[in-house]
């Protein structure tokens, strides 16, 4: 009997995962883009009710900051220093003890990645891998990275 009702106590607690508390989508460019030149991917983040998602400018010491690469191997690469953001909320962190810069609900950035001069015509997969960290009023989730795909069309 206690084991049968420790297992439904225990079916009831659902720990949070990071693709839980947000959830990440991309869209590649309408437009073919030429090998050698620039996509522009669309990614955006939506982020439950009362999480933080932490920026790409969030400082060392604190939670980890978000990344956005393509994975070693791809012949593709994000300019990172070039990615479009929002500007995020800056709230003093007593946990942290320093200023955390993160966003609420939505944040939309716009990644450029390169294309190489050798890809082929057509349309090509391009993953993103987005590493971020959430954290909500009492509880910080563990880092995590997903890999997010698009299609772009390479034109020659």
């Amino acid at each position: 009997m206690y084991s049968l009702l420790l297992a439904v106590c225990l079916s009831l607690i659902s720990p949070q995962r990071p693709t839980d508390v947000v959830k990440w989508s991309a869209a590649g460019p309408e437009k073919p883009v030429a090998a050698g030149g620039v996509a522009r991917i669309a990614l955006n983040a939506r982020i439950e009710s009362g999480w933080k998602l932490y920026a790409l400018t969030q400082p060392d010491g604190g939670p980890l900051k978000l990344a956005i690469a393509t994975p070693k191997g791809t012949p593709f690469t994000v300019a990172a220093k070039r990615i479009i953001a929002p500007l995020p909320k800056i709230h003093r962190d007593e946990n942290f003890k320093l200023d955390t810069q993160f966003y609420e609900i939505d944040a939309a950035f716009t990644v450029p990645v390169t294309v190489p001069k050798t890809a082929a015509a057509g349309p090509q997969q391009v993953p993103l891998d987005v590493t971020f960290q959430a954290c909500g009023e009492s509880i910080c989730l563990r880092p995590f990275t997903e890999r997010v795909a698009v299609t772009i069309t390479v034109s020659k």
